[in-house]
């Protein structure tokens, strides 16, 4: 059994206790729920399913219940951009995919949670009359060969699932990171240029890949085909406001899995609040493609993050020495993302959360 299907079997087992985002009490006396500071916490997040939780939260008003004053500051569907505002102490907590990486490898920031799953869904495009659809698919139903790839054009953006779907697909022909081209482009901008005739494939999230097959267009491949590891994004948090506020970085957790708990339980509200905000941030978005969205992307909850095979930003931890091994990053930055996975802040949530 795959990681993935045994998060997805312990998940069904346990919807039905995290819909209330509690774990079982032990026979000692339970912690008592920490007080906010009262201080304003502001989160930096994509306006997609990876911020989505945090997002649910505030709709719901799960923060101010907790006692939290928190502004959600949104990036497009842009990480880099969230690591730029971190960066520069604009926002306090980011909930971001891959590109949270790079800022950990600076060694500013403690990972505190893991987000949003990858079912399925980052997938890499091509044209129906090329020779790498040409060449058919695999018994893993992986289209493309070793020679209709050489030299292939990759378009997606860098720094990203995107890149790193493109570099497992290439590696899977027996190509290396340096062996081919991958063009730098944000996703609707990599878009139009595939549309116009640029590069061999394109890599893209959920929401591209809808266009794309409205387009067309035919799906070479998936993530999960090329790769046994699963993507799960990242909550992290800036050093010195943990260190100075860690009560209210255990309130938001609370918040962000008691929002992920009810999303897994309650899939027409989860579609409802999700439509809303998509549409709301300009997102070209109808309530069929949140219902797909569904069944692509899911959450950990309190029962699960840091449980069994997840442990806390395991895949940080894969993302850092996958880049290293195809020389993107240091030695040193691998270390930085691995000193910075603090699991203290969930361990605590976990120890007061069963008592509410």
């Amino acid at each position: 059994m795959t990681k993935r299907r045994l998060f997805l079997t312990t998940l069904a087992t346990s919807v039905a206790l995290a819909s209330t985002a509690c774990i079982s009490g032990s026979a000692e006396e339970p912690a008592a729920m920490p007080a906010a500071s009262g201080e304003k916490i502001v989160i930096g997040t994509l306006a997609n399913w990876v911020g989505l939780p945090a997002w649910y939260a505030y709709a719901e008003g799960y923060y101010e219940e907790a006692g939290l004053d928190v502004e959600i500051v949104n990036f497009g569907s842009q990480g880099t951009l969230v690591n730029e505002a971190m960066a520069a102490d604009e926002c306090d907590i980011a909930v971001s995919g891959m590109a949270s990486v790079y800022a950990l490898s600076t060694g500013m920031y403690k990972y505190i949670g893991d987000g949003c799953l990858t079912i399925s869904g980052e997938t890499l495009y091509g044209r129906a009359d090329d020779d790498i659809y040409q060449a058919g698919p695999d018994e893993n139903g992986v289209y493309g060969s070793a020679e209709a790839l050489k030299d292939a054009v990759i378009l997606g953006p860098m720094n990203t699932t995107a890149q790193m779907n493109a570099i497992e697909y290439m590696s899977y022909f027996g190509y290396g990171a340096d062996e081919f081209t991958f063009t730098n482009l944000d996703y609707s901008s990599a878009l139009a240029a595939f549309e116009s005739g640029e590069g061999d494939l394109i890599a893209v999230n959920p929401t591209y890949a809808a266009y794309l097959a409205a387009d067309g267009y035919v799906q070479v491949s998936d993530y999960t085909q090329v790769s046994s590891q699963d993507i799960i994004d990242a909550v992290y948090v800036q050093s010195e406001f943990a260190e100075e506020h860690p009560e209210d970085v255990e309130l938001f957790l609370y918040c962000y899995y008691r929002a992920c708990a009810d999303m897994l339980a309650n899939q027409d509200n989860r579609v409802a609040v999700a439509l809303k905000w998509y549409v709301d941030e300009g997102l070209d978005y109808e309530e069929q493609d949140v219902i797909d969205e569904c069944g692509l992307k899911s959450y950990f909850t309190l029962d699960t993050v840091d449980d069994g095979d997840y442990k806390l930003g395991s895949f940080m931890n894969y993302a850092a020495n996958f880049l290293l091994q195809n020389e993107m990053v240091t030695e040193e930055d691998v270390a930085n993302v691995e000193a910075s996975i603090d699991n203290s802040f969930i361990t605590n949530v976990k120890a007061w959360a069963g008592a509410q």
